[in-house]
């Protein structure tokens, strides 16, 4: 399998996400404090054999680079981020279309009702790969705090 982690990095928080490239599916997501998001890189890093990890450079990517790099983890590139929140709320409500009352509405005006870190992940993947990847119903988002 290749097997690709992404990250978006935030504040306080970052979005996590791991994806098999060959099959085109999303395998596990979440979002973790930046306390424990390495711990949980590590794991699926070690759990997987993961091929890259796709980082954000945006807020705290320096951070994250550092930590992983702790963690003995070198094999990450960078991805442009910019606007990725904005088109992460657009990629949400394809993953999981609204009800049928607010399917109406303009997607422009729908805020998901989740977090999106893990969606933003997604989209960083998604942007790095050049083509979108499947979200199977079965792969809920976690979250590490």
């Amino acid at each position: 399998m290749s097997l690709f982690i992404s990250i978006d990095p935030g504040n306080k928080k970052c979005g996590l996400l791991l994806a098999d490239i060959k099959s085109g599916n999303v395998i596990k997501a979440g979002i973790s404090s930046l306390n424990r998001f390495s711990d949980v890189v590590a794991l699926w890093n070690e759990e997987y054999h993961v091929s890259k990890i796709v980082i954000g450079n945006g807020t705290n990517c320096k951070y994250i680079e550092h930590e992983l790099e702790k963690k003995n983890i070198f094999n990450f590139a960078y991805i442009n981020e910019t606007g990725s929140t904005l088109r992460a709320r657009f990629r949400y409500w394809e993953i999981w279309p609204p009800n049928y009352f607010i399917r109406w509405l303009p997607k422009e005006i729908l805020f998901p009702p989740d977090n999106l870190d893990a969606v933003v992940a997604l989209i960083l993947l998604e942007d790095f790969l050049k083509y979108n990847l499947n979200w199977p119903e079965k792969v809920n988002i976690k979250i590490w705090l």
